[in-house]
């Protein structure tokens, strides 16, 4: 009996030993955490660029990094990691700690991936800082082409006799199109280049019957006059210093409302379970770059629109759940999104 006594009594104490030091433990875990948020950023930064250098992904990083790297106080280095449209770089990423370390350069190819097929990972998988900048999709043409307006566009595509050049089967310029086909009953062959500038560039030469890309990509042409912008994907006119505007394609086709603006765009993100005090302080940075007179400026000789979206992770929700549904509806994407969790949107 006094064995079986002490025996327990033994025990009772172990286990009141483990649990003060558990408590201990989860104490200094906790204070550690804090303490890594209150002194972010403790170590350089790494912006990842899913595309090669020289391209708009990687021109709107670098033209961030110097200013966000004066507002958080740390070396910022952005790091290029081009493969499968970007997805690679969101991997690398998500491989990484939730520390605010590693930040995603994020473009609108997100919301094709469920669908695509490309990777698993999707928006939910990421905390979006903020999408302040798009480039808005536009239909181009070559100088001296017989499509004189959006009109004969529409026209040629209800012919099925469109010959178009597209970046690539799912991005957002090749979603344009069949968004506009979609509406107007049309049908096209799609030729892709590797990007599109280079489909503009096609245009020009007269490969394709017209280009559908990013204002942005092509603004250097149009101010040349060797490509006529003849609509621009939104709701208003698009305002480029040195030209006309460009009408919206809702002068035209009024049903396409409910899908403009249409484009790429592109913002910051970092990886599910960063601390939001950490998230916070890299938002306040961002907004305080895309605010700068130097972005500004850089925005406007680039042609790029600088949106005012507030939630940007609920925007990218309704996003991917467009796009992927769309792309999986008409027959272009691989897997249905309900295989990595994609609700149909509601109606």
């Amino acid at each position: 009996m006094k064995i079986k006594i002490m025996f327990l009594t033994l025990f009772s104490a172990v286990l009141i030993l483990s649990a003060c030091s558990g408590n201990q433990s989860n104490q200094k875990a906790s204070g550690n955490s804090k303490e890594a948020e209150n002194n972010y950023p403790s170590e350089p930064i790494e912006i990842i660029v899913g595309f090669g250098e020289g391209g708009g992904t990687d021109t709107m990083a670098r033209t961030l990094q110097p200013i966000l790297q004066k507002e958080l106080g740390e070396s910022i280095a952005v790091r290029n990691m081009p493969g499968a449209s970007s997805a690679l770089a969101l991997e690398y990423v998500n491989e990484q700690e939730s520390d605010g370390h590693t930040i995603l350069f994020q473009t609108d190819l997100v919301r094709v991936f469920p669908t695509m097929g490309m990777t698993d990972l999707t928006y939910k998988d990421f905390e979006q800082i903020g999408i302040g900048a798009m480039g808005i999709a536009n239909f181009t043409v070559k100088d001296n082409s017989d499509l004189k307006t959006f009109d004969d566009v529409v026209q040629l595509l209800k012919d099925g006799n469109a010959k178009v050049g597209v970046a690539a089967i799912g991005d957002p310029w090749h979603l344009t199109l069949e968004i506009v086909n979609s509406v107007v009953g049309g049908d096209a062959e799609i030729i892709t280049y590797d990007s599109g500038s280079n489909a503009a560039m096609a245009a020009m030469k007269g490969e394709v019957d017209f280009s559908i890309s990013g204002v942005n990509e092509v603004v250097d042409l149009l101010r040349a006059g060797d490509l006529r912008s003849l609509a621009v994907m939104d709701n208003k006119a698009f305002e480029v210093d040195g030209l006309e505007s460009i009408p919206p394609v809702i002068e035209f086709v009024p049903d396409l409302e409910k899908y403009v603006p249409e484009g790429t765009w592109w913002g910051p993100a970092v990886k599910r379970g960063t601390p939001e005090e950490i998230v916070t302080k890299i938002r306040d940075a961002y907004n305080k770059a895309i605010s700068s007179d130097e972005f500004k400026e850089f925005a406007k000789k680039r042609a790029i629109v600088l949106t005012d979206i507030e939630d940007s992770q609920e925007y990218t929700k309704q996003i991917t759940e467009k796009t992927s549904w769309l792309l999986w509806d008409i027959g272009v994407g691989k897997r249905s999104p309900e295989e990595v969790g994609i609700s149909r949107p509601k109606e």
